[in-house]
């Protein structure tokens, strides 16, 4: 049974030994409770429990080493691993650390240098330069700073993250659930909220316009995120710089065919200084938002 908990431990760590963490003498029979405490005490200490919590939630649904395993009390487990913050994705198969404040850029499970599949938005403001000679820095900074905080709320309403953010605009990232699909509703969600923005929080005696580009693809994760670099980041920058006009969300080709099947039918394929892109308007947002849900 001890082996079976070092084995257990070295689907996480190849390299666990039971006899050093817990200073048993090779060749002795370790306690199973030991054994099991000293487990659990080392993942927490290496910051690693959330891929124990995943590892014991699999194990219970798919058995280990080829034979079934009851995890006794899972159910109370699952909800102690709740209340502490941590949820299971079983679409992903793993076990990610929500804050409420949607503070963290990695969801709570991502690795540093490893590639993973997002969905990236580009976010720009119109005309910035000419709004920033026009205008005095006060009312530029004040507008500013309450078009980050409509963006910051869009988007974590469906568990987007903003990685990099130059005042006008930025880049963000989806990744859990529906990521393709949660970029393009908040994106129609950004659009809508501007007209009650432009009305109340805007202290420019014009309305701003914006241009969003979505893209879907892989890049290398880093804590700091306005570091990473991918060709489907700037891939999603250059459709927003270059293939976008203003009050427009436009998608790539390649992305467009995981959207809603019922919001492809409000999109028209452009093709705007040599690139094929999909896009949408803003005659269309509430017809768009009635097939949310669909």
């Amino acid at each position: 049974m001890t082996q079976d908990i070092q084995l257990f431990g070295r689907e996480i760590d190849k390299n666990l030994d039971l006899y050093e963490l817990t200073g048993f003498p090779r060749g002795c029979s370790i306690p199973r409770k030991d054994a099991a405490d000293q487990i659990v005490d080392y993942f927490f200490n290496t910051k690693r429990i959330s891929h124990l919590l995943e590892l014991i939630i699999k194990v219970h649904k798919f058995g280990f080493k080829g034979e079934k395993v009851i995890i006794h009390n899972i159910n109370h487990i699952i909800k102690e691993m709740n209340e502490c913050g941590y949820q299971y994705k079983s679409d992903l198969e793993k076990v990610v650390f929500s804050e409420s404040s949607g503070k963290r850029t990695d969801w709570g499970f991502l690795e540093e240098g490893k590639s993973y599949n997002f969905c990236f938005i580009s976010i720009d403001i119109c005309g910035n330069s000419k709004l920033v000679r026009k205008y005095d820095s006060y009312h530029i900074k004040e507008t500013y700073k309450n078009f980050k905080n409509l963006i910051t709320k869009c988007i974590l309403s469906r568990n987007g993250r903003i990685w990099s953010w130059e005042g006008d605009g930025g880049l963000v990232a989806f990744l859990l659930d529906d990521f393709v699909n949660n970029a393009v509703f908040t994106s129609i969600d950004i659009l809508n909220s501007l007209i009650i923005f432009n009305a109340t929080e805007n202290f420019l005696n014009e309305d701003i316009n914006i241009r969003i580009g979505i893209n879907a693809g892989q890049a290398e994760y880093k804590k700091s995120t306005n570091l990473i670099n991918s060709d489907s980041i700037e891939l999603t920058k250059e459709i927003e710089k270059k293939h976008t006009e203003k009050s427009t969300i436009s998608i790539s080709r390649h992305t467009y065919q995981y959207v809603n099947a019922l919001i492809r039918e409000f999109m028209v394929e452009k093709e705007i200084n040599g690139l094929s892109v999909y896009q949408l308007k803003l005659p269309i947002w509430n017809k768009i938002n009635n097939c949310e849900g669909k």
